[in-house]
């Protein structure tokens, strides 16, 4: 397997005497699109910016294309974009003037591009910022992330304050670059929704650390709901170990499945010593039933 992209180790990030991250380890490879998802709290918008290097942490390891933030070639530094969850600064700017101020950083900057992204979007390219709503805010920023045709996207709630049509125009786009480009993007979300329509992998933090990642193929493959039948409740045996949240009832059993099975849902139903019927789960239904199991 190549390199990964992001790799940590053993991350540890104190706030004073409070601890955020403890411990974590994580590798994000080339080209995914990875959804980091953790419920409030539980230190996104941190290990985002420590990945950044906004925010320092006390000990662990962080390595970006093989090199750590002291050692990164600045060849590599302009090919990083980044959105906040707040954004905030140049507030007197106007759109347009904006982005093409930050663009010329970037030797990727495609400023056509961003007009055109401007135009679609419905932005008012000679607004000023400050005079801009929230969600048209965001999208500024977003645009400009986009338009400099980053290697590596980092967003820290991208589409929070968008409504439905704006968010699906976002999607679409971010698709469409990843495709073109092969960037890796790595995006922290609540909407699940969005999620289950592009990213290739989901990661979950909690307790200071990441849980657990899959690809969303192996998810949507995997997850379910399961009504298993026989003249009599059933017991938990150890062919349905695996499975979560199991309830008997007079004429056998449910349960779900919410990690994926190393054979596949329908090897495990030829095989299984039951009949069973099974009922595709949501992402977004994983992620709760995920939730309980903290």
């Amino acid at each position: 397997m190549t390199k990964p992209l992001i790799l940590i180790k053993k991350m540890i990030k104190n706030y004073h005497a409070i601890n955020v991250i403890n411990g974590l380890s994580w590798k994000v490879q080339q080209g995914q699109i990875v959804a980091l998802l953790g419920k409030n709290g539980a230190g996104k918008s941190t290990l985002l910016e420590c990945i950044m290097n906004i925010r320092q942490f006390q000990s662990g390891e962080l390595m970006l294309w093989g090199y750590s933030w002291d050692d990164l070639p600045q060849e590599k530094r302009v090919k990083i974009a980044y959105v906040s969850q707040e954004t905030q600064g140049f507030e007197w700017m106007r759109s347009h003037d904006f982005i093409d101020y930050i663009g010329g950083f970037f030797p990727t900057y495609d400023k056509e591009y961003a007009k055109k992204l401007l135009l679609d979007w419905g932005v008012v390219a000679d607004q000023k910022i400050e005079e801009l709503s929230k969600g048209q805010k965001q999208i500024v920023h977003v645009i400009q992330a986009l338009s400099v045709k980053p290697e590596l996207l980092i967003l820290d709630e991208p589409v929070a304050h968008l409504d439905t049509a704006l968010r699906r125009k976002f999607i679409a786009e971010l698709v469409d670059l990843t495709c073109e480009k092969k960037m890796t993007v790595l995006f922290s979300s609540h909407i699940i929704s969005d999620v289950e329509r592009i990213a290739s992998h989901v990661s979950i933090l909690d307790n200071k650390r990441i849980k657990l990642t899959y690809s969303t193929e192996e998810l949507k493959n995997s997850i379910a709901h399961l009504k298993i039948a026989a003249d009599k409740p059933l017991e938990q045996i150890d062919y349905y170990k695996d499975l979560c949240h199991w309830q008997s009832y007079a004429q056998g059993a449910t349960a779900k499945i919410i990690k994926p099975l190393a054979g596949g849902i329908q090897a495990f139903v030829k095989n299984a010593p039951h009949k069973i019927e099974y009922t595709p789960m949501t992402l977004e239904d994983w992620y709760l039933e995920v939730g309980r199991e903290s």
